[in-house]
Formats: structure tokens, C-alpha cells, sequence
């Protein structure tokens, strides 16, 4: 008995570490969201019937950053996804009960936002908190009233001043998360919110455009974070999910169409019959028509 509260006491003990650093524990299996192919434009409606049936991806409140929340507070965002020959869109949905929107030299109000998290390599999958100086990662961040920005997290402070200005970023790196030069900002954002619910589209490039960002041309890994604003959430104060698989749809081979083409009737002439007989055929009609003929002359001597 009393072993068992020991073990119970230790795998509680452990629980609650765990939760301290902010390690999220998965038992169930991670969802994958399929990519599907579109022949033609990206959709930029939410509403539009493209869109497949979307994956709730689950996201936990963060315990790393203070004040830590009252309780951990467990919410979804649903993604939906889409590409074509050039560019990929995502459509989160996710439920939110207050519209927080940053204004103009607004102080007062946090905005609600959403992000997107890709690796910047494949060879490893970084550390789902922003990755690190040796395993970066390229984010995608849309925040209400701002707009969306293509950034990059955990690769300023394993890059020298040259590297730096090379890659098109400042000399000496202010924050964990940076920028991306301009040239990079090739992402784009249209939401909605209705019902208590946003629903924000973001497009960009399957291709990388920057060393930096990520190449989503084949199967990838993505990982999401929301803000609700009107809890006071901003920067690490967030809720974010682990990595979800992505798999990307391959094109429909296009139907192999047959056609029959029908010959127009002919009309076949003498002059055509005589043209294109061989004369092999010639040499037996004049054999057949000496036969009759002697067989004729026999006939009419017997008379």
C-alpha cells in the first residue's frame, strides 16, 4: 500500500514539473491535414466550397511565460488548407467571444492574433517554442488592425554581423523574433468575424523566397498559436498547439480523351478503278476474256 502511494505521489510529482516547464504531454495521435489540390485560383473566401472539412488542432495555454494563467485553459483552432501550381493557403477558424482590434496609436487594447510556425530545415523538427540558434523557424503572424508579417525566430544569435546584413537582416539582432527583409514580405491575410468566431486566410509562396523562410513545395510540419486580446494575451502570454503533419494532395493525372475521327464517304470513279488496279489484274481480265472468246469461236463452228 504504501508503495503505491509512492509511485502515485512520484508520477504526480513529475505531472506537475512538467507542467511548470511547459512541456505538453500527447498520448493521442496528432492529427494530419491534408493539403488539397486546386486547379486554378486560391481561394481567399472563407466561404468559399473549395475549402475541405476542416482539422481541430488543439491548443493549450502556455505555462512558460508570467503571469501563468488561474487555470490551463485548453481551446482549438480548425485548418483547413488548399494549393496550386505557385502558392498555399491556410484558413484558421478558431472561437473567440470578444472582436479586439488594435487601432492607430492605440495603447489600450491588445489584439487578438493567430500564428503560423514552419521549420526553416528539415533534417530535425526545432523546438516547438520559436526553435533555437542551431534549428530556427519561420513564422507567419497576423494580428487584428495590423496585418500579417513573415518573421523568423532562433536564428539571430547564431548569425554573425556579416551573415546578418548578407541575409538582409540588421547587424545586431534586438530580439528573439526578427523580421524578415522586405523582399520576404510575401504573405497576405483576409479575415472575418462573425458570431464570435474569426476566420482569418492566409496565402504565400510554396517556395521559399528568402534562405530563411520555409519551403512548403512537399510535405511539411506546422505548429499554431493563438491571442485572445481581450484576456490580456500578448507576446508569450498565448495558446499554442504541437507539431501537426501536412500532407499535400497529389494533382489528378488529367483524363485521357479519344477521339474518333469518322472518314467522309468516298465515291470511287472508273477512271479511279482504272488508276489503281494493279497489272497483275489487267493480265488476268485479258486471260478470262481470251478464254471466252475461243470458247465462243468453238461454239459457233459446232453450228
Amino acid at each position: 500500500m504504501m508503495g503505491g502511494r509512492l509511485l502515485h505521489g512520484a508520477v504526480l510529482a513529475i505531472a506537475v514539473v512538467l507542467a511548470a516547464l511547459g512541456v505538453i504531454l500527447i498520448t493521442a495521435q496528432a492529427p494530419t491535414v491534408v493539403v488539397k489540390y486546386v486547379n486554378g485560383n486560391i481561394p481567399l473566401d472563407p466561404a468559399a466550397p473549395v475549402w475541405p472539412t476542416p482539422i481541430e488542432v488543439p491548443l493549450t495555454s502556455q505555462q512558460l511565460t508570467y503571469p501563468l494563467p488561474a487555470a490551463a485553459e485548453t481551446r482549438s483552432v480548425y485548418v483547413s488548407a488548399v494549393y496550386n501550381a505557385t502558392h498555399i493557403a491556410f484558413l484558421l477558424t478558431w472561437q473567440d467571444s470578444t472582436r479586439d482590434v488594435a487601432t492607430p496609436g492605440g495603447l489600450d487594447v491588445f489584439p487578438d492574433a493567430v500564428a503560423i510556425q514552419f521549420p526553416v530545415s528539415r533534417a530535425q523538427l526545432p523546438y516547438i517554442c520559436m526553435g533555437t540558434v542551431d534549428n530556427p523557424v519561420n513564422i507567419i503572424y497576423w494580428k487584428a488592425g495590423v496585418g500579417v508579417e513573415n518573421l523568423v525566430a532562433g536564428a539571430g544569435y547564431g548569425l554573425s554581423p556579416q551573415q546578418r546584413e548578407a541575409l538582409g537582416l540588421q547587424a545586431t539582432p534586438t530580439s528573439p523574433v526578427e523580421l524578415l527583409p522586405q523582399n520576404a514580405q510575401v504573405v497576405q491575410a483576409y479575415t472575418t468575424y462573425a458570431g464570435g468566431r474569426w476566420q482569418v486566410v492566409i496565402v504565400r509562396p510554396l517556395a521559399s523566397v528568402h534562405p530563411l523562410m520555409s519551403s512548403l513545395a512537399s510535405d511539411f510540419s506546422a505548429a499554431f498559436a493563438t491571442w485572445d486580446g481581450g484576456k490580456g494575451e500578448r507576446g508569450g502570454l498565448k495558446a499554442t498547439s504541437g507539431w501537426i503533419s501536412f500532407t499535400l494532395e497529389r494533382p489528378a493525372a488529367p483524363a485521357r480523351v479519344e477521339t474518333v475521327t469518322q472518314a467522309a464517304p468516298t465515291t470511287v470513279t472508273a477512271t479511279q478503278i482504272v488508276e489503281t488496279s494493279p497489272t497483275w489484274a489487267w493480265v488476268v481480265i485479258g486471260v478470262l476474256i481470251a478464254v471466252i472468246a475461243i470458247l465462243l469461236g468453238l461454239a459457233f463452228r459446232r453450228k
